[in-house]
């Protein structure tokens, strides 16, 4: 028998078919006893699965414990690290990625030495620039199992990521459990040692074969030292350790990009569409933090928040893990990640919302401060409620350079808020009852009148002076009504006017402009036409069919929902037998909802019949005048279980390949996905950003699952995936089960369900059109709030301006005192940028963090 190298290990799912805290009491014992019989054994070695969760979830109920585990981790016998979770790559930003990765850097070297492997043992597939982001953080190399192709038949390749950094992969072939029943084996050890070796030796020649011992939640087994001692061809090692032992070996054959191939293990692409609202909500926080909550701190902040955000990117970071992200866990965990995700988005608000108001007191009052989350001067949509006499029959905003935009009405706010007759004596009471400091039915009081026994108390959505003495106003109230006690009082409460109006602002990079309501008309950039049916803004034509269909410009057909059933479950999509599809509606009504210079949107209300079930879908199309694209909004309240719903579009060209906006990469994928193990490979793929083919781009505000079909005439876009099981059995489209058989009705996704993306028809490639800066547009609006500085000239600001074509903002945040950049070249050729005044030769798809003055 050839040498085998024996890696004691645990693979822990943190949540999955169980919470997390009923899986923490399983790992608690677990480490409990791993830590006694490593002190007891000095043969031992074990890895504690790539992940310091593991190690913290531990240590939050046995602090006494950190000494032990940190004395074997620096004896380099207990491996822990490098991530802080075990993530789902294709389902988190790039930034969470690299953050994750940096957090479990930090807390493993707090503990004595983050394993440096790039361990990647169970994850349904590989992004692209995977390497580059080992690379970045000093790692050089990675272990994957699902996702390697059939091109493959080697444990060690080179994976090179698309920028051309690359790192060494070992590749485990059966998985990171293929030893796990070492002792189980008839005939002992040896015997199962040698089958080992056996079942592997072609991916391994004459290099020793690496054991991997060890599966879900296992413990150690005490009698492994003993036997693989006796087995005299085996050692026990740490998964680094035996990295270290192979640096020397032939790298093997090359392969670039993503992993996402199902030739040596079930790849379970329909996690993608499984709890699709889990997806939404894990984008909300990302952006929350990334684009808005750390830039306005960095730049205008009082002091760097970095506990709050520690504390949110915690939150994220635990909500990524593979099954939890992926919706294939228990319905109990999924209510987990919805709640974590919500407390991250409700930090990043709160800290985008105290920058906002540090900005505010910049502007004059009764001003309209517009913040851009942007690295570059961007025009943007902004609907704001202004202070407007009623006599103004047109209203403009005035910008700080005096130049005036014009606006479109939304709505007027109705000035009687409220009426009440009280008799005199008890109107003071009657007031004091309603007012909660300034607050009276959810305005601010800013005043008050008194005459021939009414009252009108005067309010604003903000305070119109800063101080107010409301006691005084109330003796005033007591002494005028006293008078006629006995007599009814009219008690009025007066909003001022304001309207809400809609317009196309300028705006600086990562900075702000205050803006105010004036009399007259002002100019629009491409004015937006709308008839009952059509709108356009000289860049798109938009229109609705009788049959509900859309039209952008000359492509038409656009927003076939084809619904079918579903007998999968979470990790895989899979038809019933015999299946019963819809695509068509029983009625349509088409509308006009809103028209304007500025925006106006469309509306069909189809009629369906699912599963013999009546339901209604609104589809809204919305344009708004200098866009090149158009807001789409589908709605709907599913009544339905164990079924799939999917937007079709058809495309300009019949395409080939689609382009794939993912982590910090837009990949090229095919017509068809590789199988090989037991899975029907379906070309189902995910997108973060964007979705390109044939001419049409797709702007997603998260990933969302897509598959080009009819021979790459059309894209399918999932919207809903409905299934009610963890893991089927029996499943069509799987040999092996994928995990329990247990119920998760939560994941049907019954009730409200709402799904919004953007459609860019467009000529040429993806990058000659500018895809990735219209997804920005389309991602990020514009921030507003209320002047509350002292009356003065209009004033604007600017932050470091990004001035490139290709190269998009992952993160600006402080550290250390210093403003730091994260930005990633998205283009297919070198690009001469710069950011502020830094200048950044970037070549294609590289990945790079900037210092920044300020």
């Amino acid at each position: 028998m050839a040498a085998v190298n024996v890696v004691p290990h645990t693979h822990w799912d943190r949540e999955w078919y169980l919470p997390f805290q009923r899986f923490r009491l399983q790992l608690v014992g677990l480490v409990d006893r791993l830590l006694d019989l490593m002190e007891a054994d000095e043969r031992w070695r074990f890895t504690l699965d790539g992940q310091l969760a593991t190690v913290d979830d531990y240590l939050e109920i046995r602090p006494e414990g950190e000494e032990r585990i940190r004395r074997l981790v620096e004896d380099r016998r207990l491996a822990i690290g490098p991530w802080q979770v075990l993530m789902d790559e294709f389902f988190v930003s790039g930034e969470t990625i690299v953050r994750n990765l940096e957090l479990g850097l930090r807390r493993g070297d707090e503990l004595g030495g983050a394993m440096r492997v790039g361990y990647l043992p169970d994850m349904f597939g590989h992004v692209a620039q995977m390497p580059q982001i080992l690379r970045l953080a000093g790692i050089d190399n990675a272990v994957v199992w699902r996702g390697v192709p059939a091109a493959i038949q080697s444990h060690t390749f080179t994976w090179e990521a698309p920028d051309g950094s690359s790192v060494r992969a070992e590749f485990l072939p059966q998985g990171y459990f293929n030893a796990a029943a070492l002792l189980d084996v008839p005939g002992g050890c040896t015997r199962a040692l040698q089958a080992l070796e056996q079942s592997v030796r072609e991916f391994y020649g004459d290099e020793p074969v690496l054991a991997m011992c060890g599966t879900d939640h296992m413990e150690p087994v005490a009698e492994l030292s003993d036997a693989v001692e006796e087995s005299g061809a085996a050692e026990l090692m740490t998964l680094s350790d035996y990295m270290a032992g192979i640096d020397g070996a032939a790298a093997g054959p090359r392969w670039r990009g993503e992993l996402r191939s199902g030739a040596h293990a079930n790849l379970l692409m329909g996690t993608t569409s499984a709890r699709i609202d889990l997806k939404a909500a894990m984008a909300r926080a990302e952006r929350a933090l990334t684009r808005y909550a750390e830039p306005f701190q960095a730049l205008y902040g009082r002091d760097w928040p970095e506990r709050f955000l520690e504390l949110a990117w915690r939150r994220l970071i635990e909500s990524s893990a593979h099954d939890s992200i992926c919706g294939c866990s228990a319905d109990e965990v999924s209510a987990q990640v919805l709640v974590r995700c919500a407390e991250a988005e409700q930090i990043a608000d709160g800290l985008t919302q105290k920058a906002a108001a540090e900005v505010a007191r910049n502007a004059p009052r009764g001003s309209v401060v517009v913040l851009n989350p942007s690295p570059e001067r961007r025009v943007g949509l902004v609907e704001v409620a202004v202070a407007v006499p009623e006599e103004w029959d047109e209203v403009a905003l005035e910008l700080p350079d005096g130049a005036r935009v014009g606006t479109q009405e939304i709505d007027r706010a109705k000035q009687l808020v409220h009426t009440a007759e009280v008799r005199g004596g008890d109107v003071t009471g009657w007031l004091s009852r309603r007012l909660h400091g300034r607050e009276l039915f959810r305005r601010r009081l800013n005043g008050l009148t008194l005459e021939d026994r009414r009252l009108t108390l005067n309010v604003d959505d903000e305070d119109d002076s800063l101080w107010l003495d409301v006691a005084e106003l109330r003796r005033e109230v007591e002494t005028a009504t006293q008078v006629s006690a006995d007599e009814p009082w009219e008690v009025r409460i007066v909003a001022r006017a304001r309207r809400t109006l809609a317009a196309q602002v300028p705006a600086p990079p990562l900075g702000w402009s205050a803006m105010r309501a004036v009399q007259g008309a002002g100019a629009i950039k491409s004015p937006l036409a709308a008839r009952p049916n059509h709108l356009d803004n000289g860049l798109l034509r938009v229109a609705m069919a009788d049959d509900g269909a859309l039209e952008l410009n000359d492509l038409r057909g656009i927003g076939r929902l084809v619904d079918g059933g579903d007998a999968g479950d979470s990790y895989n999509y899979a038809p019933p037998e015999p299946d019963h599809v819809i695509d068509a509606p029983e009625s349509v009504r088409v509308e006009l909802v809103a028209e304007g210079p500025v925006r106006g949107e469309l509306r069909t209300t189809s009629s369906y019949l699912w599963q013999d079930t009546p339901v209604e879908v609104t589809t809204s199309a919305e344009l708004r005048a200098g866009e090149p694209f158009c807001r789409i909004r589908v709605s709907f309240d599913n009544p339905c279980s164990d079924h799939r719903l999917r937007f079709h579009i058809p495309l300009r060209e019949r395409a080939t390949t689609s382009a794939a906006e993912g982590q910090f990469a837009v990949v090229e994928r095919g017509l068809d996905a590789e199988g090989g193990y037991g899975e029907v490979p379906l070309p189902t793929f995910p997108a973060y950003g964007f979705v390109d083919a044939g001419g049409m781009a797709v702007l997603l505000d998260h990933v969302m699952e897509y598959e080009l079909v009819d021979e790459g005439r059309e894209l399918a876009l999932t919207l809903l995936r409905s299934i009610g099981l963890i893991s089927r059995s029996a499943h069509a489209y799987r040999e092996d089960p994928a995990g329990p058989e247990l119920p998760i009705p939560a994941a049907q996704c019954r009730g409200p369900w709402s799904v919004g993306f953007g459609l860019l028809p467009h000529r040429g490639a993806w990058h000659e059109a500018g895809v990735p800066a219209q997804l920005e547009r389309y991602r990020h609006p514009f921030l507003t709030v209320q002047g509350i500085g002292e009356e003065g000239d209009l004033r604007k600001e600017s932050g470091p301006e990004l001035r490139s074509q290709g190269v998009v903002l992952s993160a600006l945040r402080r550290r250390n005192g210093r403003l730091v950049a994260r930005v990633a070249c998205e283009h297919v050729a070198a690009v001469d940028a710069a950011f502020g005044h830094e200048a950044l030769d970037l070549h294609p798809w590289e990945i790079r963090s900037v210092e920044l003055n300020g």
